[in-house]
């Protein structure tokens, strides 16, 4: 009977010692959360960096595609792709305005989506299939509209997404 009494007296101390511990994490102040301006300013220097990448990776890459080079334009989309999604990756870990969370969520559906597309007209090309990285080309547009209409009340600059960033 004295090691069940042994039991019940230390689980009764444990409890209240997890009590004390989450009442003292109650009583610190919280970190305010991040305003709409204060994200994107966290989130712009990640998107003018994969702006840029994007310029290198590409450069050239709609003129191969058109002019017989196709296989060498797949490598330069799927790069892309890749680069895109890493930085999609980046800014996911953003903490987010509470305000802005469901929209932001939403908004990376679309960027996700604008990767996968991006990524299925390298796949197109490699396989010489130019009406089909034509459709391609299509959803990464509509895509990149749809994340851009989501986007908008962020006015951004870098995160918006526009044609030439991906030709």
């Amino acid at each position: 009977m004295r090691g069940v009494l042994a039991i019940a007296a230390a689980a009764a101390a444990a409890v209240a010692s997890l009590s004390l511990a989450a009442a003292a994490a109650a009583e610190e102040p919280a970190a305010a959360p991040l305003t709409r301006a204060e994200y994107v300013a966290q989130i712009e220097p990640i998107c003018q960096a994969n702006t840029e990448a994007n310029a290198t990776i590409l450069k050239n890459a709609k003129f191969r595609a058109q002019h017989g080079k196709m296989k060498e334009a797949a490598k330069q989309f799927i790069h892309a792709a890749a680069a895109f999604g890493a930085t999609v990756k980046k800014i996911a870990v953003v903490p987010r305005p509470p305000a802005d969370d469901a929209r932001l969520l939403k908004w990376f559906k679309f960027l996700e989506i604008v990767r996968k597309d991006l990524h299925e007209i390298g796949t197109a090309l490699r396989e010489e299939d130019k009406i089909r990285a034509a459709h391609e080309g299509i959803r990464v547009q509509r895509s990149s509209n749809a994340a851009n209409n989501v986007g908008f009340v962020f006015q951004f600059h870098y995160c918006r997404l526009t044609p030439s960033r991906f030709s």
